[in-house]
């Protein structure tokens, strides 16, 4: 009988350790291991604070780049660990070293975790602004800090068991480039939220601009004509402010990203990244783009 109580006791010690620890660290997601994601590979090049992800080609090697992101890594040469992992736990919020706390939090490696920029608390209105102004800058006690937007989108597209690797090459950030990213004004009223985050209560959103299609016919999908080039794909869209007034080519840059061929007729899946030269102010979109062999079957 005493066994019997001293196993129950413990048991409920352990359940009530767990729920606690749930409470401080933040909440937990779990996914199963085939959810019908496509398969990614995350490198990241300490060096360069710089983040690609790439798709399988055809022969299943992951040499497709497909989206990039700035970062910012360890502080101490052996603060963010050179090598090969996978991705495991997944928390929404996190609570770190020091009391501060942080979005879309995926683990890498032990304690080393690709997460958004600090917040003072598990608040989306207490950004740590001084710390995002540091993104592609070395400023982590090792892990790897994004903006909000990039950390979510990792979160939610590369599933537990993707593989990470991290490398140096200062001298090539990568194939796509590295992304500029905007610095927060000290005085700005703005400060406490990430602007790329997409949080409805989020301020930003006043003043975030947007991507339209030049030629929308309604169902905000682009229609290319196969052998186009890029600079087809640009044209076929524009970007306005947060008032709706259009901006002239000059006052905006867009990237396109994705594994798309304009040499072959098919449906990929693209995502453009459109920038505010005045502001730095960025804003990102998703769409499909069908590559057509006839456009008169539009």
């Amino acid at each position: 009988m005493k066994k019997a109580f001293v196993n129950a006791a413990l048991h409920f010690l352990a359940l009530f350790m767990a729920v606690c620890f749930f409470q401080i660290t933040g909440s937990f997601t779990s996914y199963a291991e085939e959810d019908g994601r496509p398969d990614y590979q995350i490198r990241i090049n300490r060096a360069a604070n710089c983040i690609t992800i790439y798709e399988r080609d055809d022969s299943g090697t992951f040499s497709i780049p497909v989206r990039v992101f700035a970062c910012s890594t360890g502080k101490a040469a052996s603060g963010t660990p050179l090598g090969t992992y996978k991705t495991s736990s997944y928390y929404q919020w996190h609570e770190m070293f020091g009391g501060s706390y942080t979005q879309y939090a995926v683990r890498v490696n032990n304690h080393i975790m690709l997460h958004s920029i600090p917040y003072n608390s598990a608040n989306p209105a207490s950004l740590n602004w001084k710390q995002y102004n540091m993104l592609g800058e070395k400023a982590s006690m090792g892990c790897i800090r994004l903006a909000c937007a990039d950390a979510k989108w990792i979160y939610e597209n590369c599933r537990p068991g993707t593989e990470v690797v991290i490398y140096d090459d200062a001298e090539n950030p990568g194939p796509l480039g590295k992304p500029e990213m905007m610095e927060i004004a000290a005085d700005s009223p703005l400060r406490g939220w990430d602007p790329t985050d997409l949080n409805e209560k989020n301020p930003w959103n006043s003043v975030r601009p947007s991507i339209y299609l030049q030629n929308d016919i309604g169902d905000d999908t682009l229609y290319i004509p196969l052998g186009a080039g890029v600079d087809t794909v640009k044209r076929e869209l524009g970007m306005k402010n947060a008032n709706g007034a259009l901006y002239n080519t000059y006052e905006y840059s867009l990237n396109i990203y994705g594994n798309y061929n304009l040499n072959k007729a098919g449906i990929y899946k693209i995502y453009i990244t459109g920038t505010e030269k005045s502001t730095g102010m960025r804003v990102d979109k998703e769409m499909t783009m069908y590559v057509l062999e006839n456009m008169r079957e539009v």
